[in-house]
């Protein structure tokens, strides 16, 4: 349960670092709205996991 919330909570700082890092460090302005999903998803089940396994 606390992985959930966990999740919950990882998941907009991860969008927010990974539209930062894609605009900012590579320049990719257009059409990364679902790699940034897709990432963020990612990210934010790795933390729950790792938080599950504690």
């Amino acid at each position: 349960m606390l992985g959930f919330f966990v999740s919950v909570v990882i998941y907009p700082f991860a969008v927010y670092g990974l539209r930062r890092f894609f605009t900012e460090r590579l320049g990719m302005e257009s059409h990364i709205g679902f790699l940034v999903f897709l990432l963020a998803s990612v990210v934010s089940w790795l933390a729950a996991e790792a938080v599950g396994r504690l």
